[in-house]
C-alpha cells in the first residue's frame, strides 16, 4: 500500500497503528462484507480504507464532524460509497442485525469508564449481523509511566479511561471467537511522528521481550 494513503488512514504513530491493517486483511475476506458501520470517525481514517476496497460505510462519530473526513473522502474519490452520521457508540440508533463489519480505532477511551465501554461492546454486537465482524484497534492502560505521561503531556489524559488487555478481551465476552495481538511500546513517547517512527523501531526490535500488559495497542478481531 502507498506509503501517504497510509498515513491518510491511520494519521498518528502510523508504523504502530497501521499493523492493525494486515492484521485484520490476514485473518478475514473483507471484500466478502459489504456493509460497514465506522464508529468513533472523526479523521475518517477507516472509512476510507474500507471504502477503497468496494464496501458501502456510514462513518460516524459522537460530534457534527462530517466536513473534517469529508475533505480525505473527497480527496481519494470515495464518496459514493460513505454517508455520514452522528452516533453515541454506547446507544446506536441502527437496526438490530443490520451490518456485516463494526469498525473503530483509538475510541473507547474517551467514553470515560468500563460502564460505557461495555456498552459500545454490546451496541457493536447488536448491530452486526449473525457471523457478522468487529474489528478494532484500541489504546491499553500499559504501564504506569504510560499513564503519568497521558495524564501530564494530554489535554484529555485525565478524561479518558483506558482499559488493561484483560478488561478489553472482557468486553468482548458475547462474541463467539475473538482473537488479538498487542503492540507498541515507546513510540507513543515521540513528540512528533519522526520521532514516534524512530521510537517504534526500537518497538519492533525488542517487542519479543516486552511483556503483553507494558504494550499500548491492541489490535483485535472479534466474531459475532
Amino acid at each position: 500500500m502507498d506509503q501517504g494513503l497510509i498515513e491518510d488512514i491511520i494519521q498518528w504513530d502510523i508504523y504502530n497503528w497501521s499493523k492493525a491493517l494486515p492484521f485484520w486483511e490476514s485473518s478475514i475476506d473483507i471484500k466478502r462484507h459489504k456493509k460497514v458501520l465506522a464508529l468513533g470517525e472523526r479523521e475518517g481514517g477507516l472509512s476510507l480504507w474500507l471504502s477503497l476496497k468496494g464496501l458501502y460505510v456510514t462513518c460516524t462519530d459522537y460530534k457534527s464532524f462530517e466536513s473534517t473526513p469529508l475533505k480525505l473522502h473527497v480527496k481519494h474519490k470515495v464518496t459514493h460509497q460513505i454517508n455520514y452520521a452522528q452516533a453515541d457508540a454506547t446507544k446506536l440508533d441502527f437496526e438490530a442485525n443490520s451490518f456485516d463489519i463494526v469498525i473503530f480505532k483509538s475510541m473507547v477511551g474517551a467514553l470515560g469508564t468500563p460502564n460505557k465501554q461495555q456498552l459500545a461492546f454490546d451496541e457493536a454486537y447488536r448491530v452486526l449481523k449473525p457471523g457478522g465482524i468487529l474489528i478494532y484497534a484500541e489504546n491499553l492502560k500499559a504501564t504506569k509511566v504510560h499513564q503519568w505521561a497521558r495524564n501530564r503531556f494530554t489535554s484529555w489524559g485525565e478524561r479518558w479511561y483506558y482499559p488493561s488487555i484483560k478488561e478489553l478481551i472482557g468486553y468482548s465476552k458475547n462474541f463467539e471467537s475473538f482473537q488479538y495481538k498487542t503492540i507498541g511500546f515507546l513510540s507513543p513517547f515521540g513528540r512528533s511522528e519522526k520521532q514516534r517512527k524512530a521510537l517504534s523501531k526500537f518497538d519492533h526490535f525488542f517487542a519479543p521481550i516486552i511483556p503483553k500488559s507494558w504494550k499500548y495497542i491492541l489490535i483485535s478481531i472479534a466474531r459475532k
